[in-house]
């Protein structure tokens, strides 16, 4: 399983590098929906495999609460099925399931190794602290959650 979660990793990875070189840092993960212009469904493909393919290993795992893993996952894809979320009829949806993915991310991490995840809201506690004009505060800490199920999960394989 550690094998799935390292794909979707670099492909998540790969997403970031590829929309950062060609258009800077956007204000958050989802604006590169709409950066991508009429490639958008790289997006939707990425956010969609990253969510199946972490879901796989973190309800595999049987680690921590395994209705949190799996709302965490559930709710990137839907991110994915919905990345419009300027527009009306997408915004709820695209919105509900990134705060529920978020929520229930940090709580699966929680119920696994807590220590990770203090040790990284510390950090971003410091890049908040310290961050100036032309930071990116959303697009940091949506990256932070991913990295905190990514380790938290790589902690215990």
């Amino acid at each position: 399983m550690f094998g799935l979660s390292f794909l979707a990793a670099l492909l998540f990875v790969t997403m970031l590098c590829v929309a950062i070189n060609k258009y800077g840092v956007p204000d958050m993960v989802s604006s590169i929906y709409y950066l991508l212009g009429k490639r958008g469904w790289v997006f939707q493909l990425v956010m969609m495999l990253f969510g199946i393919l972490m879901m796989v290993c973190l309800l595999d795992s049987g680690l921590g609460e395994q209705c949190l893993a799996f709302f965490a996952c559930v709710g990137l894809i839907f991110v994915g099925a919905a990345p419009r979320f300027l527009k009306e009829s997408e915004r709820k949806i695209h919105k509900t399931a990134a705060i529920t993915s978020a929520l229930a991310s940090a709580a699966w991490c929680l119920t696994v190794n807590w220590r990770i995840v203090v040790a990284l809201l510390g950090l971003y506690g410091v890049y908040w602290a310290y961050r100036d004009r032309d930071s990116h505060p959303w697009f940091v800490a949506e990256v932070t959650a991913i990295l905190m199920v990514l380790l938290t999960y790589w902690s215990t394989v």
